[in-house]
């Protein structure tokens, strides 16, 4: 049994760290696309998407929509679960290395099942393929190692062939984990150097031909990649992008070493620091820090009980084993890095925190290495569990702060779809979110067509019948001239850019409702960006079909209904006054107050101040003016707007022109 707990000590910790939000984790960034495209096509659908650059990362999606379908939650725990059996191989493979560190092995398995720097877990239906590639490297490597040091003829035939597999589809799912072949080559070296009594030269051949058998998945693929494969994305054609080196091969290369020197920095050294200070920002309430409190509390405890009491025959390393790590993990990081590097990409903690995902093996040895120079062993067991306890921490931070991303998005969904009963075809939206940036139109137009539009135009591609556009200085521009539709055409699926016909969606703030601007007679909240101000006389709410019904939102997609408070009344009497049904939304006020529900945001009292306007009720309109009279920048939109207001009288302008523009 003792034999196991390392084994069990690494589900422990993974488990504590990444499942505790899990069920809570929804779709993010290019899940949207990739999930409408399935949803609409089917899974077969990823054959087109991953056709120009990573054909054989279809293969897995499809699988996985074929097993898991719509739900977030089976998707994360498959990327757990491969994350975890990637640490159990890495774990293996270096107990058969340095059999006699056990405790230092299981140090540097852990780190490596729980890297801080990679913070993009819950992205977990994208990172499909990432996490299983990282699984199959290690895999891989551990078969490699086991069918060198296994004496027997038969078993290393059928491993050669397996690890030949594993490798040219690790490397097919994500090419630039290329620079793991390194930390392969690099242990192969090891042994082989170790049983050699040779000459050094004699100890390298002996190296490579030990290796080369190992190496047939790894130069299949890279004779494929390079020489049959033609990839339509420069992003992932390292032939393209070496084309910038031959421009100015001294700068580049000047360059590259800066931004690996950098990387080696970040990877062995503020990944298990600057993410954590950064999330640090998050505001928490009593429960959550109790949790968190508790967390800590019993992962500290984990570690500091299994460590001190791992045997282990040698505590004080030899000095040999401790450079062997040294340098294998020195090379592995600088390896991990090179395909990236090469390719003009560069790693963060941000959103290519995926970059220092094959270094990270590396920077585990390395830090393994050490502390394996510590003498004393309270410190040790003080430093191993001061990294371990803070990347857990990170990662409940992490995980916590994607809930709520989660829930942002889905609850911004939920209140478009009690506020639109329909959105005309072709339409463009412009949306702001409260919760998260938008980096692509599909964080638009992917959870929006779930909604309106599920199916695609074309049976035979993927065409969504709405649009998104990032508002920028461009696209601002050609919003205000009215330019022409552009075409877009991302990864096979068919979306435009209409400039001309837009529908804007906002939050201002993570307390205000989501609004949709009627350019008729726009008012902005005081919280509004300023690039949805400049565009917001642009927004068309005829766009909005007001005599059609869309199926509810699907919950797997945006989670159950939310609970009916203010802004669950806002939206339904924002709807009422666009329908004109002006005494129903001063009875949804009424409804909202009974319940104890009013407005964070004072822009929201506006459509009960235009609906007691149109029925004349003055007694009301004075006193919803107040709210808005409290912030000159809405008087001076309502003194400007409010008598473009469809169907205001006369009286009623003048009404709106004497409460509003004069002081």
């Amino acid at each position: 049994m003792r034999k196991n707990y390392p084994y069990l000590f690494l589900l422990f910790v993974s488990a504590i760290t990444y499942l505790p939000f899990i069920a809570q984790f929804g779709y993010y960034r290019d899940d949207w696309y990739l999930m409408y495209s399935a949803n609409a096509l089917g899974g077969d659908v990823f054959h087109q998407i991953y056709a120009s650059d990573r054909p054989l990362r279809a293969y897995v999606m499809s699988l996985a929509y074929s097993l898991f379908g719509l739900n977030p939650l089976y998707y994360n725990l498959s990327a757990y679960l491969f994350r975890f059996l990637g640490g159990v191989a890495f774990f293996y493979t270096l107990e058969m290395i340095w059999k006699e560190q056990r405790k230092i092995n299981l140090v540097a398995s852990v780190l490596l099942l729980i890297f801080p720097g990679f913070l993009s877990t819950p992205n977990a239906i994208d990172y499909q393929s990432q996490q299983l590639s990282l699984f199959l490297a290690l895999l891989s490597i551990a078969l490699s190692i086991k069918t060198l040091l296994d004496s027997r003829l038969s078993i290393k035939i059928l491993n050669v062939i397996l690890i030949a597999l594993l490798s040219f589809f690790y490397l097919g799912l994500i090419e630039y984990f290329l620079g793991l072949e390194v930390f392969r080559l690099g242990l192969v070296f090891l042994i082989s150097y170790r049983k050699s009594v040779s000459t050094l030269f004699q100890k390298i051949r002996r190296a490579f031909l030990n290796w080369l058998p190992f190496s047939i998945g790894s130069i299949l693929f890279i004779l494929w990649r390079f020489f049959i494969f033609d990839s339509e994305r420069k992003a992932t054609d390292l032939g393209s992008q070496l084309g910038t080196w031959m421009q100015s091969p001294l700068l580049v290369s000047i360059e590259w070493g800066r931004i690996l020197l950098r990387d080696i920095f970040e990877v062995t050294l503020l990944a298990w620091w600057m993410p954590l200070s950064n999330l640090w920002n998050i505001s928490l309430r009593l429960r959550e820090v109790l949790f968190l409190v508790l967390i800590v509390g019993i992962i500290t405890w984990a570690v500091i009980f299994v460590l001190k009491n791992i045997s282990t025959t040698e505590y004080a390393n030899s000095e040999n084993t401790s450079k062997e790590m040294f340098w294998v993990g020195l090379i592995v990081v600088m390896a991990g890095f090179a395909p990236v590097i090469l390719s003009n990409r560069d790693a963060d903690f941000y959103g290519l925190s995926r970059y220092m995902l094959a270094s990270s093996v590396g920077s585990v040895i390395l830090i393994s290495a050490f502390l394996s120079q510590l003498k004393s062993q309270k410190v040790y067991v003080g430093i191993a569990c001061l990294l371990i306890v803070s990347s857990v921490l990170m990662h409940n931070l992490n995980g916590l702060s994607w809930k709520r991303s989660s829930q942002a998005m889905q609850n911004f969904w939920w209140q478009v779809s009690w506020r639109i009963p329909q959105i005309r075809e072709s339409t463009t939206l412009v949306v702001n979110y409260s919760h998260t940036a938008i980096e692509e139109d599909y964080f638009i137009w992917g959870p929006a067509n779930f909604i309106y539009y599920p199916e695609s135009k074309n049976n035979q591609r993927v065409e969504p019948m709405l649009w998104g556009l990032i508002l920028n200085r461009e696209s601002t521009i050609s919003i205000l001239n009215h330019a022409q539709p552009e075409f877009v055409n991302r990864r096979s699926i068919i979306t435009y850019f209409g400039y001309d016909n837009i529908l804007i969606l906002t939050q201002p703030s993570a307390s205000s409702c989501v609004q949709v601007i009627d350019g008729v007679s726009p008012i902005v909240s005081e919280y509004e960006q300023y690039d949805i101000q400049i565009v917001a006389s642009e927004s068309n709410q005829n766009n909005i079909v007001l005599d059609e019904t869309h199926a509810p939102p699907p919950d797997l997609v945006f989670g159950s209904e939310p609970q009916h408070e203010w802004c669950f009344y806002y939206q339904k009497a924002v709807l009422a006054f666009q329908q004109g049904d002006y005494e129903k939304v001063l009875e949804l006020k009424q409804n909202a107050e009974k319940a104890g529900f009013t407005p964070q945001d004072p822009v929201e009292w506006m459509p009960f101040l235009q609906a007691s306007i149109l029925l004349s009720d003055y007694d009301e309109a004075i006193q919803l003016s107040r709210f808005i009279k409290k912030s000159s920048f809405l008087q001076l939109q309502a003194c400007e707007n409010l008598p473009k207001t469809i169907n205001f009288d006369q009286k009623m302008k003048d009404f709106t022109r004497e409460t509003f523009c004069i002081n």
